[in-house]
């Protein structure tokens, strides 16, 4: 009652059985208890809805901080007006441009994925398909152009750095080599067929997330098309099936713990130091070359 504080901070988080989520959440309760916070979590399964009553709800319950990954990019009034309540807020790999007050932690997506492609580039690979569930906002082009791609969605910024790595090897970016898919494993593996069906000349396919690797990994096997011989396969962020299969999945790996520790840094240097400047944070991801990529040959 005299500090006016709880010692408790909210997380609310889209889906806690994600890999990726479940690694930054233990992160956060690393950085949390050592700093002496109590950590009460929401998972709201990427409902705006359910994300507006979590966040009501730990404010209610006077959490020190509040640490999301928010369901929308724009539909943020329930976020900002938590500053005007005292409240700190840290975003956690997804941007919300109009929290004014919040730090915003995040990985690199367009240095990742440039980082992704480069490889596939580097061992000669020139037709490169992408498996992606990014849908790109009204006036994308304009955030990238003027260095505001924190303002993207993961997703989004990993199309922009697919594009990135090809124009920067000189290679023309093709919309016919997108193939849009939702998230999951039977949409991935459904648009990864129609690609290499409609564009057989494709050497090599890079994934902008596990989920969608899994999906083409597969559709590679139903084809019964020889993985790295035929096509090459990279992925975005690492999961423990990624080396249990054959070929073991090279990926790009993002660090999913060290991002859960930053946010809640952040969130807890707001709480003690509520007037001090609020930042964005960013990480890099990393290289793991396996087994499914390699040289192109002639399929």
């Amino acid at each position: 009652m005299i500090t006016g504080q709880t010692n408790t901070v909210g997380v609310v988080i889209p889906d806690i059985s994600s890999h990726f989520f479940a690694n930054a959440l233990r992160g956060i309760s690393t950085a949390a208890r050592e700093a002496g916070y109590e950590l009460l979590l929401s998972s709201t399964d990427g409902d705006l809805g359910l994300e507006r009553r979590a966040v009501d709800l730990l404010a209610a319950k006077r959490v020190d901080a509040i640490i999301v990954a928010p369901v929308s990019t724009e539909d943020t009034a329930h976020l900002e007006k938590l500053a005007e309540q005292g409240i700190a807020v840290a975003l956690l790999d997804r941007p919300a441009p109009e929290v004014k007050r919040a730090s915003y932690v995040s990985v690199d997506h367009v240095g990742a994925s440039s980082m992704a492609v480069n490889h596939l580039l580097d061992l000669g690979h020139r037709q490169i398909g992408i498996v992606t569930e990014a849908v790109m906002p009204p006036g994308w082009q304009e955030a990238v152009d003027s260095g505001d791609a924190l303002s993207l969605r993961p997703s989004a910024a990993r199309l922009v750095g697919y594009r990135n790595a090809l124009r920067g090897a000189g290679i023309r970016f093709r919309d016919e080599y997108v193939a849009h898919s939702a998230y999951s494993k039977s949409s991935a593996r459904a648009a990864t067929e129609r690609l290499l069906r409609q564009y057989p000349e494709i050497t090599a396919i890079y994934c902008t997330d596990s989920e969608l690797s899994a999906g083409s990994f597969a559709a590679l096997q139903d084809l019964e098309i020889s993985c790295p011989d035929s096509i090459s396969l990279i992925g975005f962020d690492d999961q423990d099936w990624a080396t249990l299969v054959r070929p073991r999945l090279t990926v790009v790996e993002q660090p999913n713990y060290q991002l859960g520790r930053a946010s809640a840094e952040e969130a807890i240097g707001a709480i003690t130091d509520p007037g001090g400047a609020r930042r964005n944070r960013t990480l890099s991801g990393r290289l793991i070359v396996r087994d499914s990529t390699g040289r192109p040959r002639a399929r």
